[in-house]
């Protein structure tokens, strides 16, 4: 079973997330509750993990997954050089509950990058900063079975997941969450691939003023 570690997701203590940082750079796969929902998490740069967390999540390969930065600099480990104007832009819209599809970065393991592209977040959730800081970016999908609602609670996760995960960062129950909405950044304008958290008219705006 996983160890579980109880967190307080607004001001985790630095050994717990020191002992989450140091199992996912391990290429296992951990809990925890995000911005959003509770997520499977695995290292993002680390092939063998992120096949794990796709395993334990009985995802399809094809299907890429989002990846959390907890600097806004931590965005070059993943995409392909991005232009001043974009990045200025990103300062406008992030931290938030807000996926944004970039075109991968050579280094990104085939698995994540779905269609030659990276979805990427950089929430205003402090656990999940925190932990990017101290593991580097990781990727992030709902905890639940395809097609099933995400679980609500670390003991929902332990019993389902059991030995395909091997730590739950307990920050108590996730309930009626919103996800991040997904909007993709590769063409001239920004597409709204999914709505959710973050008012897609706010990014249409940022863009608008450039």
């Amino acid at each position: 079973m996983a160890e579980i570690i109880p967190i307080e997701i607004d001001a985790p203590l630095d050994a717990a997330v020191r002992r989450a940082a140091e199992v996912l750079r391990e290429g296992a796969v951990i809990a925890l509750p995000t911005d959003t929902l509770w997520g499977l998490c695995a290292k993002a740069g680390d092939a063998e993990g992120i096949e794990k967390l796709y395993k334990a999540k009985g995802r399809e390969d094809e299907k890429g997954a989002p990846v959390i930065i907890g600097l806004m600099n931590q965005l070059a480990l993943l995409t392909k050089p991005l232009h001043e104007k974009i990045r200025e832009n990103l300062y406008a819209l992030w931290p938030g509950p807000l996926t944004l599809i970039f075109e991968a970065g050579e280094e990104v393991p085939p698995l994540l990058a779905e269609g030659g592209g990276i979805a990427a977040r950089y929430p205003a959730q402090p656990l999940c900063q925190a932990l990017a800081r101290a593991a580097g970016p990781f990727a992030a999908t709902s905890a639940n079975p395809p097609g099933k609602a995400p679980f609500a609670s670390a003991t929902e996760i332990a019993a389902h997941f059991g030995d395909k995960i091997s730590l739950i960062l307990d920050g108590g129950a996730i309930e009626g969450e919103a996800p991040s909405t997904v909007v993709d950044l590769r063409g001239d304008a920004p597409v709204l691939i999914r709505e959710g958290a973050f008012d897609f008219e706010k990014v249409i705006r940022v863009w608008e003023d450039d």
